[in-house]
């Protein structure tokens, strides 16, 4: 007992897992600019006043994908044996847009999609699988080509889960996709976007384009920090943020990278909870930030940060609540409304397939 009160013991709830923090990348530190606001060494939590935003400096569009699928079969190749799982899904994209105090949906898209590796097969016998889903009279499938999943420059061909977590994260880059499309039907207004912004913006000059683009993380796996801001980043309160810094894959940046200025704030708090419970991490591409004068920067930073809190979702039913806004949670309702029942894809695609199974999802 005297151990726990000399060292801040705690209680914690049962909260949904974060993904693991990487392992730190070598020379990250050409790749990361802390002192932008502090001097690196010397962080600390930065409180959020309650300064309404300026026009123009808030989202008024809101950006969200859905994905539903999983793996419904296996194949084998006769030569090699490799198991190659046949991963099928819906996937799209949703803009919705804020009228008043309603949300109305701006735009979206939907498609069915069947991802493999393919490489495993000749490309006249792909080509043929492709047109035959292609043209099904009710069910039109596209055929998603998937690379051979590579670790450390090797390949284990003879691992299912890498084969089908392969072609899962082909189908995700589909529906990252469809975020772009829906983000790039309107640039001249703020808008969010659920996740990071590198899947769909892609790189600098795609960003300048836009009037402001906004990107909240709610799963922090890349360690984007050093000790100083990690001690910051969990004495955050409720209303407080980091300060802001740059991140960017390459110093000068490249044609394919996206330089962001980014911070953490802290949406939420209570009694029992997790260090790192209720942050979330908030991106702007730097091309964009660049455009506000130096001076306003951090009052933008604090304005736009108490705007997210403001518009946390706070039905306690949803189980990421605490890191979700509720225009996205509006956003992905909407979206997954227009979805098929999967249960009905997947027994439509069997028996396409003429693959004999279970007729429950």
């Amino acid at each position: 007992r005297r151990f726990f009160r000399r060292y801040a013991g705690a209680p914690v709830a049962a909260y949904p897992i974060q993904d693991e923090i990487e392992a730190v990348a070598d020379h990250r530190d050409q790749r990361m600019e802390w002192s932008i606001e502090q001097p690196a060494d010397e962080w600390k939590p930065i409180i959020l006043p309650e300064t309404p935003a300026h026009a123009g400096e808030v989202p008024e569009r809101f950006i969200d994908g859905c994905h539903s699928g999983h793996a419904v079969a296996c194949l084998r190749t006769p030569e090699f044996g490799w198991p190659i799982p046949v991963f099928l899904a819906e996937v799209g994209g949703i803009a919705m847009r804020l009228n008043g105090r309603d949300l109305t949906r701006d735009f979206f898209g939907l498609e069915r999609v069947v991802s493999l590796v393919t490489d495993a097969f000749p490309w006249h016998e792909v080509e043929a699988l492709a047109a035959a889903l292609a043209n099904l009279p009710d069910f039109p499938l596209r055929v998603l080509p998937t690379d051979l999943p590579r670790v450390d420059d090797s390949i284990d061909l003879f691992d299912y889960e890498k084969m089908r977590k392969a072609a899962q994260n082909r189908a995700n880059n589909e529906m990252a996709n469809w975020e772009s499309i829906a983000l790039a039907a309107d640039r001249s207004t703020p808008t969010l976007c659920d996740g990071r912004l590198e899947p769909r913006l892609r790189s600098s000059s795609a960003a300048d384009r836009y009037h402001l683009v906004v990107g909240v993380v709610k799963t922090h796996s890349a360690n984007l920090l050093h000790a100083a801001g990690w001690r910051t980043l969990l004495d955050l309160g409720p209303g407080q943020r980091t300060p802001y810094f740059k991140i960017a894959r390459t110093v000068e940046g490249g044609a394919n990278d996206l330089p962001v200025v980014t911070w953490f704030v802290k949406m939420a708090g209570g009694p029992e909870v997790m260090p790192n419970w209720a942050a979330v991490r908030v991106e702007i591409p730097w091309v964009q930030f660049q455009r506000r004068p130096e001076p306003d920067r951090t009052g933008f930073v604090n304005r736009l940060s108490r705007w997210l809190i403001d518009a946390r979702c706070r039905q306690r039913s949803y189980l990421r609540m605490a890191v979700s806004l509720e225009p996205i949670v509006r956003a992905e309702d909407s979206l997954k409304s227009l979805f098929t029942p999967f249960g009905m894809l997947r027994n439509r695609f069997l028996r396409h397939a003429g693959v004999l199974g279970s007729t429950t999802s």
